[in-house]
């Protein structure tokens, strides 16, 4: 199967268009909620910050010089975790395919197709497709389980009163219940009922022996990878780096912002409830769930709602900018890939 092929299937392209629709709609949306005078949408959210538009441009770099650290720590851990799965891939491979992955995420539904093009990418350097996919489980597991413990890190700092007290215990609720699932999944029982599910899909495509194939080739890198509890401890401490990065990036656009900013342990609560939100494939990379989240939960703890837009918008900007990057790899890599090979058949 060719890569444009397993990435716009039969029928893809409407249910795009579907969400490219539902994010601008969700968009239209928060921009009617968030800018509530009678100034123009545009004033109003350059009254947002409190700097000039050249100060503004440098915390918008760190916050991407920040995202980039994010991609390499992430690379760090898939090269852990394959080489405990026996897979070899050098990590600038990684890094470029992360890179690249980011921008499929941003541009297409959800973060699926993301990880299918690193898996792609590492079938295509190590012939592992189907045992990469069960170390992109492990690692998404890994990932999923951090979100949650950083918002975790702000319980001791969460106020017993005030407005905002219902909010913060209920995101943290949220939070120790997404830990709690995804660390239990890579517990020796969680394998088991890991198992149970891939029977069950098994069954259902009986027709297509190959799929049951590799579903027990992918479970068995799982397995083997959860079976090293240090390897898995490594990971997790470089995935609470890789999921703290974003947050600390979102404080940083914060700052040039007009109002005072809220509390650390507020991003450090709603942006990874924001970031797991932004993954329901109802529009194009969370655009519209992000920026609409984002004015509800920090206007909740005092941040005005245009300033909350804007922050949002700015963190987009930031996300865009590396999806520009990804871009960028992605066609370099495509091209050298094609001259190569018109050079191997002459």
């Amino acid at each position: 199967m060719s890569q444009s092929t397993a990435l716009f299937a039969p029928g893809a392209l409407p249910r795009l268009l579907l969400r490219f629709a539902c994010a601008g709609l969700l968009l239209y949306l928060v921009f009617r909620v968030a800018i509530t005078d009678d100034v123009a949408s545009s004033e109003a959210l350059l009254r947002a910050f409190a700097v000039g538009p050249w100060e503004a441009g440098l915390f918008i770099l760190a916050a991407f010089v920040l995202l980039g650290v994010s991609f390499a720590v992430g690379a760090v851990r898939f090269s852990l975790l394959l080489r405990a799965a026996g897979i070899d891939v050098a990590w600038s491979t990684l890094f470029r395919a992360l890179i690249v992955a980011g921008f499929f995420n941003l541009v297409l539904p959800g973060a699926i197709l993301g990880d299918v093009y690193r898996v792609w990418d590492v079938r295509r350097e190590a012939g592992e497709g189907s045992r990469a996919l069960g170390i992109v489980v492990v690692e998404r597991l890994l990932g999923f389980a951090a979100l949650g413990c950083v918002g975790l890190v702000a319980a001791p700092f969460v106020p017993l009163e005030g407005d905002g007290r219902t909010l913060a215990w209920a995101l943290l609720a949220l939070c120790v219940l997404i830990a709690g699932a995804n660390g239990l999944a890579l517990h020796p029982r969680g394998q088991v009922w890991l198992r149970r599910l891939a029977a069950i899909a098994g069954r259902m495509f009986a027709a297509r022996s190959t799929l049951g194939e590799r579903i027990e080739r992918a479970l068995d890198a799982t397995t083997q990878v959860a079976q090293q509890p240090a390897t898995l401890w490594r990971a997790f401490g470089l995935s609470l780096a890789n999921q703290g990065l974003p947050v600390v990036a979102v404080y940083v656009l914060a700052l040039p912002l007009t109002g005072e900013t809220p509390s650390p342990y507020w991003f450090a609560i709603i942006v990874p409830f924001v970031t797991l939100m932004s993954l329901i494939p109802i529009s194009i990379g969370g655009t519209g769930v992000r920026e609409g989240l984002y004015v509800v939960l920090f206007g909740a703890v005092g941040m005005a709602s245009e300033v909350a837009l804007v922050l949002s918008l700015c963190l987009l900007v930031t996300a865009l900018l590396w999806a520009v990057v990804g871009f960028i790899l992605f066609t370099f890599d495509r091209d050298s890939r094609v001259s190569r090979t018109g050079k191997l058949a002459t």
